[in-house]
């Protein structure tokens, strides 16, 4: 008997469709795909328990007749492609004929489907086997129902993601559909709950209805036209820029792509105005003769291969240059007065670095160096900062001991509206006033999260704060911490929030920017051990601590140093920078070539 032997075609359905159905999120793609190309205008997903349970795709396109319903369901089978010439100038986001037998064969398939004589059927396929077509009363377009995924193949149906997270990964999908057609309508439902409701409208006007009102004029139009290639789109200023690579969406011809080069491009026209760890916003559109590329790589249609991929990289990057030469213009205002109360001669200080911690009595958490992991690129390498706090507490030991630090006057000047100078025993110390705020709030910060928490302000005037499905699912999960710094709000409406409290030494309008970031870094870290406590601890304090640039009365010098000298750390801020800097009157006395004899 011979070894080699001719597979089942069930069985070669089964291991095709691996290819080219991975998840739930798959079948969403490919079925959003299939109502996009049948010209649909409106197009709505309903999605029962992470697509585990149900996936629902309903569209107003073109629809199907009764010759075509049934050969859409055989491999190969598709009207979007005729000959290998054809293959060569695809303009359909579908072509391989794979899509719709590969999610049939593994899950138990409905489709009703009505074309434009008003003629309607329903096909029911289970498992790639067909059950039945009959006709059926619809309206024009098709409705297809996907239940159960992956029941016949439980090997496979084992790896699937919990509901949350599968969902999670089906608005994204949906996201760039929406996106990348703003002028279809499209209705996004998650266990009956509306997720997304979108008109048809403009990029820009769809842009904001995703992400929320603060969008609107922080993104800025991207526009060229360099034959034979077209650029256009928007890029969003240093206002919305993320700790994670979560908005930035490239389209080759209204398809989706993922391409290293052409991202590196873009951060690259960023790169003079960006820190290590922050991604901009973009969604962008590339439009070039279907000659120059091919998208038929790999089932997903996700990669694609230029015939000039170096050209079209340093086009985009021009593109990018050219809309950010006036960025100055449209970034907000950093230079802002820091609040402090307005004290009188006869007034008695009280500047609040959150003075109502409960457990200073407690030693707040250590940092653990086995802890320290580089989390989404993230810009607070506190392990970095870590190796410099005990360097520089190793070289004191040899040098002068921290008592030595301890200022011989009250005379604390405040230079350049950066840096406060004081004299101490050995010399003269000099102080930058923004890490040196940092430090203190973060120390507290982590206290606060260990103990008990702060207490919180009210704002004068509510802010409303608008997130993504999947961010609020993780604002949820953290809630007990941010009410811990100070952090009161409600719900309300579909994934937004009303913030009503904040920490008591908050700048009133930075509030949003706060919890957005820590969300952010949450959901790059997934858990709350000590590491994302330090770093939700670190961005509370780097937004909240006084600036460069704000003028601070003697009186808040003083209280600002007695802090800073109180922190276990006063040396370094929480993400490695300095915060004195030392000079010995012996380093002086070289500098002036003074003869220290005499």
């Amino acid at each position: 008997m011979s070894k080699i032997q001719h597979l089942d075609n069930k069985l070669i359905d089964q291991i095709a469709a691996g290819e080219v159905i991975e998840s739930p999120a798959s079948v969403v793609k490919e079925l959003i795909e299939n109502a996009i190309d049948s010209k649909a205008t409106f197009i709505s997903i309903n999605i029962i328990k992470g697509g585990h349970e149900l996936i629902q795709v309903s569209d107003n396109g073109c629809g199907m007749n009764f010759n075509d319903i049934q050969m859409a369901f055989k491999r190969h089978a598709t009207s979007k492609i005729n000959s290998l010439k054809d293959l060569e100038n695809i303009t359909t986001l579908g072509f391989r004929g794979e899509a719709l037998p590969s999610i049939a064969s593994v899950s138990m398939f409905t489709a009703i489907s009505c074309d434009n004589s008003g003629e309607a059927h329903k096909i029911i396929i289970n498992g790639g086997i067909q059950k039945s077509i009959t006709p059926f009363a619809s309206t024009k377009g098709t409705v297809c129902n996907v239940k159960n995924i992956f029941y016949n193949t439980p090997a496979r149906r084992k790896f699937l993601k919990k509901p949350e997270k599968e969902q999670a990964i089906i608005n994204e999908i949906v996201r760039r559909f929406m996106l990348s057609h703003p002028d279809i309508e499209f209705k996004l439902f998650s266990n009956d709950k509306k997720v997304y409701e979108m008109k048809s409208q403009s990029l820009e006007d769809r842009i904001i209805s995703i992400y929320g009102s603060k969008y609107k004029n922080n993104i800025i139009p991207v526009k060229l036209n360099k034959a034979p290639y077209v650029i256009n789109g928007f890029t969003g200023n240093l206002s919305i820029l993320k700790k994670r690579q979560s908005e930035q969406f490239i389209f080759l011809n209204g398809r989706y792509i993922k391409n290293r080069l052409l991202n590196s491009s873009i951060f690259s026209a960023y790169q003079s105005l960006i820190q290590r760890g922050e991604f901009p916003f973009f969604v962008l559109f590339i439009n070039i003769p279907t000659e120059l590329f091919d998208v038929n790589v790999h089932p997903a249609k996700l990669e694609v291969k230029f015939i000039h991929e170096w050209k079209i990289y340093h086009a985009l990057k021009e593109s990018i240059t050219n809309s950010l030469k006036n960025i100055l213009k449209v970034i907000p205002e950093f230079k802002n007065s820091y609040n402090f109360p307005n004290y009188g001669m006869d007034s008695t200080l009280d500047i609040s670095f959150n003075n109502n911690i409960s457990s200073y009595e407690t030693a707040p958490h250590k940092l653990k160096k086995n802890n320290i992991t580089n989390l989404g690129q993230i810009n607070y390498d506190l392990n970095n900062a870590e190796n410099k706090i005990n360097s520089i507490f190793e070289e004191s030991k040899n040098i002068e001991s921290t008592h030595n630090l301890e200022t011989v006057s009250d005379n604390i000047w405040q230079i350049h509206s950066k840096y406060l100078i004081t004299e101490i025993k050995s010399g003269l110390i000099i102080i930058d006033q923004h890490v040196a705020h940092e430090r203190v709030l973060f120390e507290e910060a982590k206290k606060a999260m260990q103990g008990r928490g702060f207490s919180s302000q009210t704002v004068l005037f509510p802010q409303t704060l608008k997130f993504q499905p999947e961010e609020y699912y993780s604002l949820l999960e953290i809630t007990n911490y941010l009410n811990k710094i100070g952090f009161r709000f409600r719900e309300f409406g579909e994934n937004t929030i009303i913030i009503d409290e904040i920490p008591p030494d908050l700048r009133s309008g930075s509030e949003s920017d706060i919890i957005k970031e820590i969300v952010d870094q949450y959901i790059a870290s997934k858990n709350t051990d000590p590491t994302f406590i330090d770093q939700m601890a670190a961005i509370y304090a780097c937004k909240s601590a006084i600036k460069a640039g704000d003028i601070l009365k003697i009186e808040e010098r003083i209280h600002l140093i007695d802090k800073l000298f109180s922190t276990d750390h006063p040396y370094y801020c929480p993400h490695g920078r300095p915060i004195i800097i030392n000079l010995s009157l012996n380093e002086l006395d070289q500098r002036f070539e003074r003869n220290i004899q005499n």
